[in-house]
């Protein structure tokens, strides 16, 4: 790949990369990200399995746990979780391998108020989105 190719390609990724939390933010109270981004409350074509993939989040304190009840195997596991906060900050991201539990922990900053929005990925049922309010 040359050069010029190679920046443009990188360019592309970098302004998806920022203009996706907006595009799913904005979206989210319309309903049009039904089947791309899942919740319990719109488990979308997934329906039935939402139990295994909307994270379980617990805050004590600053110390944010997240936990995806899922069962993982080489076939089909969880493959992260990410964290970002209100206005789209990214806080933190975590990823797994099949071999691992997938439980990660996480730091909200000091004093921090607002909301949470806490995403689990699975290789085979997509990205999985559970918003709170710490």
């Amino acid at each position: 790949m040359q050069r010029r190719e190679f920046v443009a390609s990188s360019l592309a990724v970098a302004t998806a990369a920022v203009a996706l939390p907006k595009a799913a933010q904005a979206a989210q109270g319309s309903g049009s990200m039904t089947n791309v981004v899942f919740t319990e409350n719109d488990p979308g074509h997934w329906k039935d399995v939402e139990k295994l993939h909307v994270p379980l989040v617990k805050v004590e304190g600053r110390k944010m746990t997240v936990t995806t009840p899922h069962p993982m195997s080489e076939a089909h596991y969880i493959v992260s979780h990410t964290v970002v906060l209100e206005g789209g900050k990214f806080l933190d991201r975590k990823t797994f391998n099949w071999k691992d539990q997938p439980v990660s922990e996480h730091r909200l900053p000091e004093g921090y108020k607002g909301k949470v929005m806490v995403t689990s990925t699975c290789n085979l049922h997509d990205w999985w989105l559970k918003t709170l309010d710490a």
